[in-house]
């Protein structure tokens, strides 16, 4: 992944699903975990799902101001469904750079 963020900045960052190189069958999801440093939000939760099928992970301006400036690791954490023992898997997406942002006033 090769995104830069500054500190102070509000959107959704977009991430995009597939399994062995098609869009993810939700029907077998439970939960999918993102985790960007120490954020950690979940789908179904905080992470929304648009009608293109990406998965967009909310970011507020105060959220931001906590990540430190430099590279940030990202990974995602999904749980498929299953009898008494469902499949989790991991996946280690990159890194997100994150610049330091001079002003540190929410606007």
């Amino acid at each position: 992944m090769s995104l830069k963020i500054m500190q102070g900045d509000q959107y959704a960052i977009v991430f995009t699903g597939s399994q062995d190189g098609k869009p993810l069958d939700m029907t077998t999801i439970d939960e999918i975990e993102f985790t960007v440093d120490r954020l950690r939000k979940t789908y179904p939760g905080d992470v929304t799902q648009d009608a293109d099928g990406n998965f967009l992970f909310p970011l507020t301006q105060e959220e931001t101001f906590t990540i430190q400036r430099s590279s940030q690791h990202v990974q995602i954490r999904v749980k498929f469904k299953g009898g008494a023992t469902p499949t989790v898997i991991g996946v280690d997406v990159g890194d997100i750079y994150v610049a330091d942002s001079i002003s540190k006033v929410v606007l």
